[in-house]
């Protein structure tokens, strides 16, 4: 299969070589069609020497084309048999400037008809042939564009072979014929230039019989040019169009795969700037990834895509939790260092999921605690009611997490729940901040958590919080009295519930 595959990509690469071969013949086809056609019209027909020099002169520039074509492109052929970082070069720069180069060896390939007419300058008919010959070239010059893109599209296994992937991806320098110009072009070489020539015929030239013939071969080559460039120009910015569609459809559902650029016209920079968006939105998308796993992804999208957040600290309603593993220290002792981060992340791994599945946010991993928000901001409208479901939840993972056998020794943890305004925003210095929350709110559900031990029990709420909770909850959490608390660094008492 990949010999099969191999064989088709050798088969590609040579037929897009031999197409350089069709250069010479179209635009001498198409030369000779003008010069037939001026020649019918202002010289006489009856004079044999100036159509014998016509014929001479106008036939021998394709074959000079071909010969100055085939050693333009014999570094590509080399190339495709030995590669070499020398070749490879060679053929990077020709095909960046390929409209530039292909206009020169179009002129000089023409030089040897001009010198052979100006041998003929002095005759009636050596003045006319060279007028015949310079429109002739005018229009070669005008379709040549067309004919290259057309020739460029058929190369693209050439490109793959002298560019990597990633050079692929991005915009190379080079020059290329603006889109607007080749359609431009192309038609007034092939729709203007035929009718004013015969124009200009009918008035000053031979009688329309004379040139009538002539006229009909020069229209039919035109069409044919003029309907083959248009169709040149339109698939060679319809095919991408739709590729670029195909891959936007693909970023909006998350894939980031990039579009190759094989030229530098409009169509590439179209493609360059998708693939710079792609890339940004991945960066962006890593970032929010890599941003959540070190703080909520709730937090990092707030702070990176609606910018809601404000920066500088606001007052806003919120339930906090406090959660703390009970005797940590003795157990922390007895393990290896290792041991005890391999303990808290399964442990962390068992108790945390409750917290977002009740539309919580985890501020910040404190050792073997872990601080929770809940909040309206962050997407918890009846905040303390989901404070108090994720510790009960919390409860029941606990308890799995004992009976999984990854704890040497049964875990108990205590959580303490407030609920009242905090103050969010960023802490620290312009080079380090984090976003967190403070406040009283805050430091009297680190205090409960630590008061939970010494009223025997797992999880304590505060009155606050039990009385925002209470209608939400119903019957599916009850709350038992603790009693009025001093807590430390408060002067007044704290009428506490425990979590039955």
């Amino acid at each position: 299969m990949a010999g099969t595959e191999s064989e088709k990509k050798d088969g590609k690469l040579a037929a897009g070589l031999m197409a350089f071969a069709f250069i010479p013949y179209w635009l001498g086809m198409l030369g000779d069609s003008f010069v037939r056609m001026y020649a019918a019209a202002f010289l006489h027909t009856d004079s044999a020497a100036a159509v014998k020099v016509l014929h001479s002169a106008s036939s021998f520039g394709p074959g000079t084309v071909f010969l100055i074509a085939y050693i333009w492109a014999r570094p590509a052929i080399l190339y495709k048999k030995r590669p070499s970082p020398e070749l490879r070069e060679t053929v990077r720069r020709r095909f960046g400037r390929i409209h530039l180069h292909a206009a020169a060896l179009l002129v000089i390939s023409a030089l040897p008809s001009f010198i052979l007419l100006a041998m003929f300058r002095r005759n009636y008919y050596g003045e006319f042939m060279l007028e015949a010959f310079s429109i002739s070239l005018a229009a070669q010059l005008a379709v040549l564009p067309t004919i290259i893109d057309w020739i460029r599209s058929r190369n693209g296994a050439l490109m793959e072979m002298l560019y990597d992937t990633d050079e692929l991806h991005s915009l190379r320098p080079g020059f290329s014929v603006p889109l607007g110009w080749k359609v431009t072009l192309l038609i007034a070489s092939c729709a203007l230039l035929p009718f004013a020539l015969a124009a200009a015929a009918f008035r000053f030239g031979n009688a329309p019989q004379a040139w009538s013939t002539a006229f009909s071969s020069l229209m039919l080559m035109c069409s044919f040019t003029l309907l083959v460039g248009l169709g040149v120009v339109f698939y060679g910015v319809q095919r991408p169009l739709n590729g670029l569609i195909s891959r936007m459809r693909g970023l909006a559902s998350g894939d980031f795969t990039k579009t190759r650029i094989y030229f530098q016209d409009e169509v590439a920079r179209l493609k360059a700037g998708f693939n710079e968006m792609a890339d940004g939105l991945k960066e962006r998308e890593e970032l929010r990834d890599t941003f959540g796993k070190y703080m909520s992804i709730e937090i990092a999208r707030e702070l990176i895509k609606n910018r809601r957040v404000s920066l500088g600290g606001e007052t806003i309603e919120a339930a906090v939790m406090f959660c703390d593993i009970r005797n940590f220290t003795p157990l922390s002792e007895r393990l290896s260092a290792a041991e005890v981060v391999e303990f808290l992340n399964n442990y962390f791994r068992y108790i945390t999921p409750g917290i977002s599945l009740n539309n919580g946010v985890i501020n910040k991993f404190i050792g073997d605690a872990v601080m929770a928000v809940f909040t309206p901001r962050l997407g918890s409208s009846d905040y303390a009611a989901d404070a108090v479901r994720c510790a009960a939840a919390m409860r029941r993972d606990l308890a799995e997490f004992n009976a999984s056998g990854k704890t040497p020794v049964k875990v108990d943890f205590g959580i303490g729940i407030h609920a009242g305004k905090v103050v969010a925003g960023n802490i620290g210095t312009f080079s380090r901040l984090e976003y967190t929350f403070i406040g009283d709110t805050v430091n009297v559900a680190s205090r409960l958590q630590s008061k939970a031990k010494d009223f025997g029990t797992d999880i304590v709420v505060s009155a606050a919080a039990a009385e925002k909770a209470r209608g939400s909850l119903g019957g599916s959490v009850a709350f038992e009295p603790l009693g009025k608390a001093q807590l430390k660094g408060r002067t007044g008492t704290l009428e506490l519930y425990k979590l039955s």
